[in-house]
């Protein structure tokens, strides 16, 4: 009798583990990835040291299908359900040129063949670098995580103008990402 209730005991236990590994197996896995990317901008001299003159970054990249967080649990990139961007933060460094410049403009994110502007902070970029003044880039990121989720893969750019000329400087930015993973097991 008491190798029969062993017997069923052990069956029972087996019956509930393969439930909760089963669970374990259909549950989805939120990976946070920050990745960095520096878009430099080069504003050459203008006509007067006054003269407003207008930019474009060079454009970072970023594909989730290789960023080293989100390939640990990767098997396939099929196996990412959704992307969403958390923030959009930005500091400028190394500004050389004119110590009047303001900026303004826009970092643009293009995912497939559809983009976003959002609006940067017109600010001295010289007083911007001395301070190591941090901004975050606000905006509906909606569009831009829908096409995330479809695409995996992100490419951003800096454009606008500065208010003197000439100036270097360098736009430093950081995009918080939750990838949701469904591991096919």
């Amino acid at each position: 009798m008491k190798a029969f209730k062993l017997l069923i005991l052990i069956c029972l236990l087996l019956f509930f583990a393969c439930d909760e590994v089963e669970e374990l197996l259909e549950q989805e896995i939120d990976v946070e990835t920050t990745f960095i990317t520096e878009l430099e901008i080069n504003v050459p001299n203008g006509p007067t040291p006054e003269t407003a003159m207008d930019f474009q970054s060079n454009t970072g990249l970023w594909d989730f299908r290789e960023d080293p967080n989100v390939m640990e649990y990767l098997g396939d990139s099929d196996e990412i359900t959704k992307i969403r961007i958390n923030s959009v933060r930005y500091f400028y460094k190394d500004v050389v040129g004119n110590p009047d410049a303001f900026v303004e403009g826009e970092i643009v994110i293009a995912v497939g063949q559809a983009g976003e502007e959002y609006e940067t902070a017109v600010v001295n970029l010289s007083q911007a670098d001395f301070n190591n003044t941090l901004f975050t880039l606000e905006g509906d990121f909606t569009n831009v995580n829908t096409a995330l989720t479809q695409l995996r893969a992100i490419a951003f750019f800096y454009s606008g103008s500065v208010s003197d000329n000439p100036v270097r400087f360098v736009t430093d930015v950081s995009i918080n990402c939750t990838v949701t993973i469904k591991p096919d097991i």
